[in-house]
């Protein structure tokens, strides 16, 4: 049943983790590469400069009036995070992490279909709150913190995933 479910929500996920169960070396390939480019991600963000200034209430006014449908929205938000190649080594690395060859196949499907809800959850979260031109005004400004602080975290998480791979 999981393999089905995760067939249909995440074929990737399923794929990837039938691979891993055949190849165990591969794992720690995919470990290896993974945690290099978490480890440059967390390195980029932790570099991050504060953005120029922020837009004021009427250019947001503006901008919320050329705003799309949310059916049209939500598909470009859908296929832009799909088919970007980042997210998906991003997961990849991720689910390399909690999966081992010894990580039966219905429980790798079942954090396959987890983290497609996790990944849903936030994007939803995000559009709700950055729908407040308040909010937005705040990101502007103290974004570049968030980011820097998220470089930290991703620095660790590749240190403990590069280590693992030893």
């Amino acid at each position: 049943a999981a393999a089905r479910l995760t067939g249909q929500d995440n074929p990737t996920a399923l794929a990837i983790g039938a691979l891993m169960h055949a190849t165990p070396w591969l794992l720690g390939v995919a470990k290896v590469v993974g945690g290099a480019y978490i480890l440059w991600l967390g390195f980029n963000l932790i570099r991050s400069k504060p953005t120029a200034a922020p837009l004021d209430d009427s250019q947001w006014q503006q901008a919320d009036l050329q705003r799309q449908s949310p059916g049209k929205a939500f598909l470009t938000g859908f296929l832009t995070n799909a088919t970007n190649p980042k997210a998906t080594l991003f997961f990849l690395a991720i689910f390399t992490t909690v999966v081992s060859g010894s990580t039966p196949l219905t429980v790798q499907g079942l954090y396959g279909l987890w983290m497609c809800a996790v990944n849903a959850g936030w994007f939803a979260l995000v559009s709700l709150l950055f729908s407040s031109p308040r909010v937005r005004q705040t990101f502007l400004r103290l974004g570049h913190w968030f980011e820097r602080t998220m470089g930290l975290v991703l620095v660790f998480f590749a240190g403990r995933l590069l280590l693992s791979a030893l």
